[in-house]
């Protein structure tokens, strides 16, 4: 049961409703008998400022989680960012100092990583697609490229793909309409969380890839139904949130008695 005593986090975006962190965290919570709980806050980006500069005077509040589309604007949003972070050009996690400053930090290349180590993949020399170059897809892409991935990125928007790959030493590619030769597939953007669209039709998959995901619901997206259908391995968001919780709540101070 929370009390008036609990330790708050915030799960911060827009829209914040296919988001798995908050299961999963209040789960654990409770399951432990731990007096602390996990908030989602559906924000503009008026919303989103307010409530990060709020954040310096809540000391009930360890910090936040921020996931799209205001990872990149959150990382203006705080007064100093790791290494990590600022190689991705977004912030996923706010972690609160006792005085009030805030740290920013992206654990969405970690969790990515985490999760395909559970299915027994190794990044290093893998032939990779990122299909997206926004916060989760330029998080990514650094943490493939710093695993020894070769890594292509795909936007819409070819300025931030080319921004991303000079960042991390990925490559900025058009569009690919084959994708033959990749082993790894990842959908770093919305695409597909409205339950039937996709980022790509998938054409000239290798059946022996993996296709990654970063929607947590559906959790089976129409992308990866599509891939599962012609005899790929998947990789779903959910199992991505969950790579990522024990990073968050080691950077937040809560796993110590979790």
């Amino acid at each position: 049961m929370v009390t008036a005593a609990a330790q708050v986090v915030f799960m911060l975006g827009h829209p914040v409703s296919g988001t798995a962190m908050p299961g999963r965290f209040n789960r654990l919570a409770g399951d432990a008998g731990l007096d602390r709980v996990m908030v989602p806050l559906d924000l503009d980006a008026a919303g989103l400022r307010a409530v990060i500069a709020g954040l310096r005077g809540m000391a009930n509040v360890p910090g936040a989680v921020v996931t799209a589309p205001w990872k990149q604007l959150a990382l203006d949003l705080v007064d100093e960012a790791s290494a990590t972070a600022r190689l991705a050009g977004a912030v996923n996690v706010i972690r609160r100092a006792p005085d009030g400053r805030l740290h920013g930090e992206n654990t969405d290349g970690g969790g990515f990583l985490a999760a395909l180590a559970g299915h027994a993949v190794a990044p290093r020399g893998l032939r990779t697609l990122v299909i997206g170059a926004g916060g989760a897809g330029s998080a990514i892409a650094a943490a493939l490229v710093a695993a020894g991935a070769t890594v292509a990125v795909s936007d819409l928007d070819r300025t931030r793909a080319v921004a991303l790959a000079a960042r991390t030493g990925a490559e900025a590619v058009p569009p690919p309409g084959s994708l033959a030769g990749f082993g790894l597939v990842v959908n770093a953007t919305d695409v597909g969380h409205d339950g039937t669209a996709m980022p790509h039709p998938l054409t000239g998959l290798d059946a022996q890839a993996l296709v990654a995901d970063v929607i947590a619901a559906p959790e089976v997206t129409p992308f990866l139904a599509r891939a599962r259908d012609l005899g790929a391995r998947i990789q779903t968001g959910a199992e991505m949130s969950a790579g990522q919780l024990p990073l968050v709540l080691d950077l937040l101070g809560l796993r110590s008695d979790s």
